[in-house]
């Protein structure tokens, strides 16, 4: 029943689905992907406190994610993020997301973050990101380097946090 009302606003441009009990179970992500492919002008995802969309679910609508073109903004914050592979595929998001200007992973418990060095490079190739928060796990090296990444007047990047 989602899909086809959401279908009526085909010109949507902002989704904030925060706190409505989204989980990686049953037709849960396959539902909210095809509601991605529905809104071609979606513009700004929000998916806060979904705290059981967890890493197999990001990895389920990512490859949709990546069709939404015109994404500029994607909140991720605290929806049970703790996996490496979760950096890795929010890496590839953000290759792919060449109009995202905003990204928010914060409250993620990354406990291996072997990959937060490809997460760091997908950042700082993006060509149009503006502010990013991450979570206080990245390694020290990749906070700092995120900084004065963020300090040269050469990139769009001019806010990283680490919440």
């Amino acid at each position: 029943l989602l899909v086809p009302f959401i279908q009526q606003f085909d010109q949507l441009r902002v989704l904030a689905l925060s706190e409505c009990g989204l989980a990686c179970v049953g037709h849960s992500m396959p539902l909210l992907a095809s509601v991605f492919l529905c809104l071609p002008t979606l513009e700004h995802v929000y998916l806060r406190r979904n705290h059981n969309i967890g890493d197999k679910g990001l990895e389920q609508i990512a490859p949709t994610l990546k069709k939404c073109l015109h994404l500029k903004g994607l909140n991720l914050v605290d929806i049970g993020l703790s996996s490496s592979q979760s950096l890795l595929t929010i890496s590839h998001l953000l290759r792919q997301l060449s109009s995202l200007q905003y990204l928010d992973v914060y409250h993620a418990r990354f406990t291996d973050c072997k990959f937060d060095e490809v997460l760091c490079t997908a950042v700082k190739e993006h060509p149009s990101l503006v502010a990013i928060s991450l979570p206080r796990t990245m390694s020290k090296e990749v906070k700092s380097n995120l900084k004065r990444h963020a300090a040269d007047p050469t990139t769009t990047l001019e806010i990283v946090s680490f919440l």
